[in-house]
């Protein structure tokens, strides 16, 4: 890109300024000169124009004065008056010949042609004229005509005696002659012109052969512009026409050489350009120099920027003066100053935590990856039990002032380790150079949980903690992290609070995280599939429903426990997905069944996540219109602890969902947190006993009793029962004594598929006496 250096912007904005201001005031100048000459050539047009208008009066005054001392001859009065023809002509030619007149006529009082010097003039020639005498009151006329193509100034004198008796005339050419001396009195060229309708055409001229061409060209613009100046490209002289007759069919053109003011235009307008070349060059030398003295301070200082961005240590260029270059000098002195203080605090912010000081995640990442690979060692990983109960009590200032003083003891421990790092929270993590024993970690922890300062008043703290010991170039960083990280999680249950990582935890973990990676595409390519099992109706020996339960066989992992994934899908916040793909597949295998001519209702089991989705509701309303399937069909089953995590918005969905005509069930009831006020305010039909009291309450009374009383609890607030985990036939036969209305186990049927549940449907219709006897409906 042109122009990049300040100095050649500089140099060009001072050069195009000067000549901008140099061109103004050449313009004007020239301009002004330029109107001056025009002005001026104007005026001797008009003053030519003057002396020709005064020159040809004076002559047709001279003309006039002659005529009539002709007019008052005695004896040619006595001639015209007896008609002597003779001695008329004899007197028209000596007389003009004295004044050198080259038309002589006698006229007519009527205007009849009586004499004449010409023989080619006729009376019409001379009309126009002869008219003006009777205008006039037989005084004398003058003007100029066109005899024969020829322009004429003629004068026409009444002859009396006394009467009028006849006009006599006489006439000069407007030739080359006449324009001669005009010019010499005027110094103007000038030329005749005779217009005719809509052409010109020229009759003499004192211009130059190749001159008159050019006029040629020209004449009918000039005569339509009377008196006014008119100058033509390629013609080297100003023009203005003047009409010489009162009917302007012939015209006078004088003509100014232009060549005096523009030879004098041209040689000022190339003196003016030797000035501003001069100028011109003296002004590139000064603002050479002048941007040389700005631009290279400042490209030292540029340079000098760079190698502060470079991070490279140096003196700022030594540039004396007050004045804004020795400024930005000092400027970048200081600002180098203040990068390196920058530089320093970001280095250590980089790789230190800003709370406690310790070692970041970063730092720790980068210094283990040495060591692991070449000592042995002991990674501790600490986590605060009840942090978060800790903040909630006593404020985040006192948990960061907690953290703190944590950190100032993990630099006090004995042995002291070898690097201590805050990873994030409350968990820190500590490496040792040998490994360690349950025992010497107890030591450690020891150390730290007791004698903490806040608010005033001591408190004492319980730390868990994952041990790794590891062999030198055993484990990688991201290995030792991700295995330290499990045994501490694992410390979480245990009793001592502290737990070492065993092999195959590894390898658990990063099944779990496989599952979750390959959940969402193992829902599209068929891994998912979906089983039911009949909920049968105890009393009245049918069945008209059943619970549709979620199976997911890996390629590689093999059967994955619905219980695995689930929970590591609502960890992992996707349980959506598998709520969604549930609910199609099993609204869509009921509204086949319903074409089949097979009425059933099925039970989907939703998360406490999908309880919080606000558009649950729909999607299933959605769903269920776009099957064609009444809400009746569709039966959804909640745990308590769902219902208890956020009570009011889950009552909330229940009731939009309940207002769909859908049926709603508490799944695992007995094994959750919920309290009877919040089982009253409930909006569902249907309470399911949990299969730990049902498996074995043939056996158990205190199983039984529990039942017993659910079942009355349920009934007695509207609710239907459902006991879930029946496996025998002596089990059966207690459930119904508790007035259960449905039973669900193995007992009936295990999860089945779609066709296999219809084809037990079709059995169960048939007989139900595989599964009821007399024992046990007596």
């Amino acid at each position: 890109m042109p122009f990049r250096s300040l100095r050649s912007k500089l140099v060009v904005i001072f050069i195009l300024v000067l000549s901008l201001l140099a061109l103004a005031s050449g313009f004007a100048t020239l301009s002004t000169m330029k109107r001056d000459s025009q002005t001026q050539a104007r005026e001797i047009l008009t003053v030519g124009n003057k002396v020709l208008r005064q020159a040809l009066d004076i002559r047709a005054e001279q003309l006039t004065d002659s005529v009539r001392l002709l007019a008052a001859d005695f004896a040619f009065r006595r001639a015209v008056a007896t008609a002597e023809q003779e001695t008329i002509e004899s007197v028209l030619q000596n007389h003009g010949s004295r004044i050198n007149a080259s038309l002589m006529l006698l006229l007519s009082p009527q205007g009849e042609l009586l004499a004449s010097s010409d023989q080619a003039v006729r009376k019409q020639d001379v009309g126009a004229l002869f008219n003006q005498t009777s205008a006039g009151g037989n005084a004398s006329v003058a003007d100029i005509i066109s005899l024969n193509g020829q322009p004429y100034q003629l004068v026409l004198v009444p002859v009396k005696a006394p009467a009028l008796i006849a006009w006599v005339g006489m006439g000069f050419p407007l030739d080359i002659a006449l324009a001669e001396k005009i010019k010499g009195i005027t110094g103007l060229d000038i030329s005749f012109v005779i217009k005719q309708n809509s052409s010109a055409s020229l009759k003499g001229s004192t211009l130059e052969q190749t001159q008159q061409q050019q006029l040629s060209e020209t004449l009918l613009l000039l005569t339509a512009q009377a008196d006014v100046a008119v100058s033509q490209a390629g013609q080297d002289y100003i023009s203005v026409a003047l009409p010489l007759d009162k009917l302007q069919q012939l015209w006078a053109v004088q003509h100014l050489p232009n060549q005096r003011w523009l030879a004098s235009y041209q040689q000022f307008r190339q003196q003016l350009l030797l000035i501003f070349s001069a100028a011109l060059a003296l002004a590139l030398l000064v603002a050479v120099v002048f941007a040389r003295s700005i631009t290279q301070p400042l490209n030292a200082l540029s340079q000098f920027a760079n190698r502060i961005g470079q991070g490279q240590a140096d003196t700022a260029p030594t540039i004396s003066g007050n004045d804004e270059v020795a400024l930005l000098s000092r400027t970048l002195s200081t600002m180098q100053q203040n990068i390196q203080q920058r530089e320093q605090q970001l280095l250590f912010n980089a790789g230190h935590d800003s709370l406690t000081g310790c070692y970041n995640r970063t730092a720790a990442e980068r210094l283990l990856q040495p060591w692991l690979s070449l000592q042995d060692g002991c990674l501790i990983q600490l986590n605060i039990r009840q942090f978060k109960n800790i903040n909630d009590v006593l404020g985040f200032s006192n948990g960061d002032l907690l953290l703190q003083q944590l950190a100032q003891r993990l630099n006090q421990l004995t042995p002291a380790p070898e690097l201590s790092a805050r990873l994030g929270g409350d968990e820190f993590l500590l490496l040792f150079s040998a490994a360690k024993s349950a025992e010497q970690v107890q030591h450690l922890v020891q150390q730290l949980t007791n004698g903490y300062l806040l608010q005033r008043s001591v408190i004492n703290l319980k730390l868990q903690a994952g041990i790794l010991n590891f062999c030198a170039g055993k484990v990688s960083v991201n290995d030792a992290l991700r295995r330290v990280n499990i045994a501490q999680d694992n410390a979480r249950h245990a009793p001592a609070g502290m737990a070492f990582y065993q092999q195959g935890q590894d390898e658990s973990h990063q099944r779990e995280l496989t599952l979750i990676h390959d959940l969402p595409q193992a829902l599209q390519n068929g891994q998912f599939y979906v089983v039911y099992q009949p909920k049968v109706d105890i009393q009245q020996q049918q069945c008209y429903s059943a619970e549709a339960l979620i199976r997911w066989q890996h390629p590689q992992l093999g059967f994955i426990a619905p219980d695995q994934f689930i929970a590591l899908a609502e960890h992992a916040g996707c349980i959506n997905l598998i709520t969604d793909w549930m609910l199609q597949q099993v609204i869509s295998q009921a509204a086949l069944w319903q074409q089949q001519g097979i009425t059933i209702q099925l039970a989907v089991n939703l998360s406490v996540f999908d309880l919080l989705n606000p558009q649950l509701s729909d999607n299933i309303q959605q769903l269920l219109q776009q099957q064609q399937l009444p809400a009746s069909a569709l039966a959804l089953e909640v745990t308590e602890s769902a219902i208890m995590q956020d009570a009011d918005t889950v009552i909330q969905q229940l009731r939009q969902l309940r207002s769909l005509g859908i049926s709603l069930a508490i799944d695992d009831f007995g094994t959750g947190q919920s309290s009877l006020a919040y089982l009253k305010q409930l909006p569902v039909h249907e309470v399911k006993i949990d299969r730990a009291f049902v498996k074995d309450i043939e056996h158990n009374s205190n199983d039984a009793l529990i039942v017993s009383a659910t079942t009355q609890l349920a009934h007695s607030l509207g609710f239907s029962v459902t006991a879930e985990g029946l496996e025998n036939r002596a089990g059966l036969a207690r459930l119904q004594q508790c007035g259960c209305d449905k039973v669900q186990g193995y007992f009936f049927a295990k999860p089945l598929r779609a066709e296999q549940f219809s084809q037990w449907l079709q059995q169960f219709a048939a007989d139900t006496q595989p599964w009821f006897n007399e024992e046990t409906t007596a």
